[in-house]
């Protein structure tokens, strides 16, 4: 089923449970299929809990529970990034070091991609990629179990108007200050309220399909961009805490270009997110009441 609310679901109430649950089997299924790569489980476990934390998130003015769900879908999720993350580097370094389809100094970065892929070879033999997803499993059965007493304090719109409007609030601030301060905590920050909204979008997308499916586009690839400027990030304080492992040239051309390409990120990244941001969060939420009431009559 797709990750939105639905015409058919009883309540808000309904639409969440349902939606979490669908999520948590998908994930078990992951888990569970001998036909899936272990690390394409993985990625799609971590995919589905990010998912039911923007989920939420939506929800969450309104949300009665006796467990900090955020908090325990996190914590099933933390342990199985160290794998891909080490991957990401490599292919981050790949991206940077290849400048309009021509190598840059690649004799003198040869170095940190040996080091990138060693210290990516040693962590892999480190994880039982198995034991992982037997412990994801459990943990997702256990949650799966807690899903029948989530309860909502509201119903209609106003489960999902608060979330909604918090949610956009935080995106358009940690927007504003990314630019006052452009540093990679202020990105990521920005990032992490961006796929939040862009996760709102699809929830709520049969309030006014073709224009959210278009906004949620432009979220996408918006967090994108950013997940991109914070890869970058992630390069270039790897890079600095091996400085003793390599040549100084190295550390610096790497640097340069890592600043760089962050800079053309960031010009393309700003205009986008304002025009996505560029509404008020209050007159956002109104106005997805009214779609909203509009799809509950039958429109």
């Amino acid at each position: 089923m797709a990750y939105r609310i639905k015409r058919g679901d009883r309540s808000a109430q309904s639409s969440l449970r349902r939606i979490a649950r669908e999520q948590i089997e998908r994930a078990t299924r992951a888990a569970d299929d001998p036909a899936t790569d272990a690390d394409d489980a993985i990625h799609d476990i971590r995919k589905r809990c990010k998912k039911i934390r923007a989920l939420l998130r939506l929800v969450g003015p309104h949300l009665s529970v006796d467990h900090d769900e955020n908090a325990a879908f996190r914590a099933i999720a933390r342990p199985l990034g160290a794998a891909r993350d080490a991957d990401v580097l490599v292919d981050t370094f790949d991206r940077i070091a290849v400048h309009d389809g021509a190598e840059v100094q690649a004799d003198i970065l040869a170095p940190i991609r040996s080091l990138l892929v060693r210290r990516r070879t040693v962590l892999i033999e480190r994880i039982d990629t198995r034991a992982l997803l037997v412990a994801a499993r459990s943990e997702l059965l256990e949650a799966q179990a807690r899903v029948a007493g989530w309860r909502l304090r509201a119903s209609g719109f106003d489960a999902f108007g608060a979330g909604v409007e918090v949610g956009f609030r935080r995106a358009r601030k940690a927007m504003r200050k990314a630019h006052a301060d452009p540093s990679a905590e202020a990105f990521h920050a920005w990032r992490k309220r961006c796929k939040d909204h862009a996760y709102h979008l699809r929830l709520l997308r049969p309030l006014w399909p073709g224009p959210m499916r278009a906004m949620g586009a432009c979220a996408a690839e918006l967090g994108e961009l950013l997940g991109d400027h914070h890869d970058l990030a992630v390069l270039d304080d790897t890079v600095r805490d091996a400085a003793g492992e390599l040549d100084a040239p190295a550390v610096d051309l790497m640097a340069a270009l890592i600043h760089a390409r962050q800079e053309a990120l960031a010009r393309k990244a700003f205009p986008q997110g304002a025009r996505l941001f560029a509404d008020k969060p209050s007159a956002l939420a109104a106005r997805w009441r009214r779609r909203y009431d509009v799809w509950r009559n039958g429109a």
